[in-house]
């Protein structure tokens, strides 16, 4: 027979299916930082792939089938100036369309390009003013806010702004790794879901500015590295008998960049570095994981079936990679998780279909002139965003862990990770452990993300907890 639910828990809870870590799926966590479809963490449970359906017969058949997938649209106009206009008018009517609700409406808004362009296209679009929330860091150098303001000021929105303490990651940590079912590296999930929780006090649905990174090329992983093409430049034999021996020696890490970019063009190993390298070879050895990475990662897939039917431009590869896997797999997973545990609907304008495969049809030269992330996406909001938004570097929507490691996280986090239970499991020893805390600048998300697996794996396979734990991580390594 076929189970299915929208979330984990409720398979769980049915009494036939037991709760079991699923080793290659651990194995992809360590290498991506989250895991990637059709896996769960859990043996027996699987994720139905985005633009998939399933169909379930009588004698017990499944068949899954793909009825979507992000493909370059074939009617973009041919002159820069009128692809940018038809762009706009495609997100436009999205965020039109978005705000259609019988309930509440309000928009995050990071302080940042996507969630700025959407917000004013959204106040244009709303005879009532936007409901805006954003979220700074307490102890952190990092600071949108002051940008958020700037937007919410210009379109007369009613603005929220919270500030998220150092010490909320120990009392929130459990209940959230609890609701998000399966662990991810990416810490952004604590401070979503405590701005939307101060935002389900005031609206039931909530726009989001994800995918727009993905669609216009925020991440410097679409860029072919400097390094690595100067690395590329030179003679093979320098490369293999001088410069890798040396480098293995003295750096581990960067002899292993250098071999990724030898093996692959410069782009494409440039964008697999990054969705590889949570824990490539050499951190793997320094925590001491003895399980087996795959070799072929589920990005390097996806671009080359992009390469291989859809198109030659490497960077639009890239981008179609990434909201094959990555945007589903991550940042959609954790907006589904942190907008349901607060009963609030998250919805993205940016990944209307339209939009995308206008996005995807864009040639990189025009999306990124210059080779400056976002240009296009920049020409688009000149007339929207004020000049300092435009202007500002890509921050992210990140979350400070390494102070959190130095105010008390890393402390909690090293007594719950060097348990006898935790280190028996194969993943990490002890003394792996005390080498990531003693670098915290350095491998703070490291040791959020194994955190964030050994929290899952407490809460679902050792202790099969039914509801949200309200205690904190102190509570958490006591009960466990």
């Amino acid at each position: 027979g076929v189970l299915f639910a929208s979330e984990i828990k409720a398979l769980f809870a049915s009494g036939l299916v037991p709760a079991a870590v699923d080793e290659d799926a651990v194995a992809a966590y360590v290498a991506h930082g989250w895991v990637p479809a059709p896996r769960t963490l859990f043996t027996g449970v699987h994720k139905l792939p985005p633009g998939h359906l399933l169909s379930a017969g009588a004698d017990g058949t499944v068949v899954i089938e793909r009825y979507w997938r992000p493909m370059p649209a074939h009617d973009l106009p041919d002159a820069p100036a009128e692809i940018e206009e038809h762009l706009a008018a495609l997100l436009s009517d999205s965020v039109r369309l978005q705000l259609r609700s019988d309930v509440p409406v309000g928009a995050l808004l990071s302080g940042g390009l996507d969630s700025g362009l959407m917000v004013a296209l959204a106040a244009q679009a709303s005879s009532q003013p936007i409901n805006t929330f954003t979220v700074s860091f307490e102890g952190t150098a990092i600071d949108e806010a002051p940008l958020a303001r700037m937007v919410a000021e210009r379109y007369a929105t009613r603005h929220t702004a919270i500030t998220v303490a150092a010490d909320s990651a120990v009392a929130y940590l459990p209940k959230l790794a609890w609701h998000a079912e399966e662990p991810n590296f990416d810490a952004a999930l604590l401070p979503n879901y405590l701005i939307d929780r101060v935002l389900a006090k005031h609206v039931t649905v909530a726009l989001n500015g994800t995918g727009g990174d993905e669609l216009f090329a925020g991440y410097g992983r679409y860029f072919q590295v400097p390094a690595e093409t100067a690395y590329l430049a030179l003679p093979g034999w320098l490369r293999r008998r001088v410069i890798e021996p040396v480098a293995e020696a003295a750096a581990p890490m960067l002899a292993w960049r250098l071999r990724r970019a030898a093996f692959y063009d410069g782009n494409r190993g440039a964008y697999l570095n990054a969705h590889t390298g949570h824990f490539p070879p050499p951190l793997r050895d320094l925590i001491g994981y003895a399980g087996q990475v795959p070799a072929v990662s589920v990005q390097a897939t996806l671009y080359d079936e992009f390469i291989a039917g859809l198109g030659d431009d490497r960077q639009t590869a890239a981008l179609y990679a990434d909201i094959g896997s990555y945007l589903p797999d991550d940042l959609l997973a954790l907006l589904d998780r942190t907008t349901m545990a607060v009963s609030v609907e998250g919805r993205v304008p940016y990944l209307d279909h339209r939009v995308v495969e206008a996005a995807l049809a864009v040639p990189s030269g025009l999306r990124t002139p210059g080779g400056r992330g976002k240009g296009l996406q920049r020409r688009i909001a000149a007339g929207f965003l004020p000049e300092p938004l435009l202007m500002a570097p890509k921050q992210g929507f990140a979350s400070p862990v390494p102070a959190w490691i130095k105010a008390g996280l890393g402390s909690i986090a090293g007594r719950i990770l060097k348990r006898r239970r935790a280190t028996e499991r194969g993943w990490w020893t002890a003394a792996g452990i005390d080498r990531l805390l003693a670098d915290p600048d350095r491998h703070g998300f490291r040791i959020y993300s194994l955190l964030m697996l050994e929290l899952a794996v407490g809460l679902f396979v050792d202790g099969n907890v039914a509801a949200a734990p309200e205690g904190d991580l102190e509570a958490f390594a006591d009960a466990t």
